[in-house]
């Protein structure tokens, strides 16, 4: 029988963080942005926590060569399979160990829109068994119940379905679970056996990182934020516009920049890395011209920023520590808009 369950489920828009007086810390320069990670399986990581999300990539080993040479450590670096062929997805880990020496740190990302299904559960377990020693994040879901059954096998489970800013998932099924509420129930019980979270999907600015990782979430995927700078996939697109202002009798022409973004269930997605839609699909997924955003380092800037900032108005010495800091409120209204239709 169909149930309605009554409690209020919360996104990042219906909540704030509470500012409030700390000890020991008077700048947001003094605050520890890495964390240590111990992993359910017996590894360890060090970072702070923040993922862009994962796309298809067919250079990976070109980028692994380029980012050794550059001494970039790949000790985070998480590669992303799927589940439509996995002897074939298995074998392409396989040559990365062989070509590219991609032996330790290992780190892989099993990557469905819905993990509800058996053969994503056979997928999570076999590549278990074949790369005994890797970190292993494996997702999406958007209910705790499943959470035990998964860290069997995976370190970290990646919670958020139909929240990103290019899914069409709640539109086109109906079905998800919003942030807040979602981040909380998965962490509790992720936490209670040593696993691990990362909430997948909905950000929109900054602070809806911050809120997560207030919200215990171990780990924050966000796409759409990255997807404008030079290093994501894709070409700058220039677009040019007649403007209302008139100059010599003739309408003056703005030019901007955009690059494409697409979601990974979006029709374009689909017949670009999976043959094709078939006749039993919809797409869940947009396909996007986004503003260019320049170099990556400003995004990570602000992130980085932003957490510090955080930390210093609840008093947490370090991103770890934000959870224990932080108190929560709901809000009917978390920004004052009057002049955004103004921003340049």
């Amino acid at each position: 029988m169909t149930q309605i369950l009554s409690e209020v489920y919360l996104d990042y828009s219906d909540i704030l963080i509470r500012p409030k007086m700390g000890i020991n810390l008077n700048s947001r320069k003094d605050v520890n942005l890495q964390r240590l990670f111990k992993f359910k399986h017996g590894q360890t990581r060090t970072g702070l926590g923040v993922f862009n999300a994962n796309m298809a990539v067919d250079e990976i080993g070109e980028f692994i060569k380029s980012a050794r040479a550059e001494n970039i450590p790949l000790d985070n670096l998480f590669i992303t399979i799927g589940l439509k062929n996995i002897d074939d997805e298995i074998q392409k880990l396989k040559d990365l160990e062989s070509k590219y020496d991609w032996k330790s740190p290992r780190n892989i990302c099993i990557d469905a829109p819905n993990f509800y299904i058996q053969k994503a559960l056979d997928v999570l377990s076999r590549v278990r068994t074949d790369f005994p020693d890797a970190v292993i994040m494996a997702g999406n879901i958007a209910s705790g119940d499943i959470c035990l059954k998964l860290l069997d096998y995976a370190d970290i489970i990646k919670c958020g379905i139909g929240s990103g800013s290019a899914c069409l998932t709640r539109k086109q099924t109906g079905c998800g679970t919003p942030m807040v509420s979602l981040i909380l129930e998965c962490a509790d019980i992720a936490h209670s056996v040593g696993g691990h979270i990362c909430a997948d999907g909905g950000i929109v600015d900054v602070g809806d990182i911050c809120k997560a990782l207030c919200l215990n979430a171990d780990f924050v995927m966000a796409g759409g934020m990255f997807a404008g700078t030079d290093e994501a996939e894709g070409d700058v697109i220039e677009k040019h516009y007649e403007t209302s202002e008139i100059i010599d009798d003739k309408p003056v022409i703005q030019t901007k920049y955009f690059k494409q973004y697409y979601g990974m269930s979006s029709e374009y997605a689909n017949n670009k890395f999976a043959g094709g839609m078939g006749n039993y699909k919809t797409s869940e997924g947009r396909e996007l011209l986004i503003p260019y955003t320049g170099a990556l380092d400003k995004i990570l800037q602000d992130i980085t920023g932003g957490i510090a900032s955080c930390c210093t108005y609840i008093g947490a010495t370090s991103v770890k520590h934000l959870s224990k800091c932080a108190t929560i409120i709901q809000v009917h209204n978390q920004l004052n808009k009057v002049f955004e239709k103004y921003s340049v």
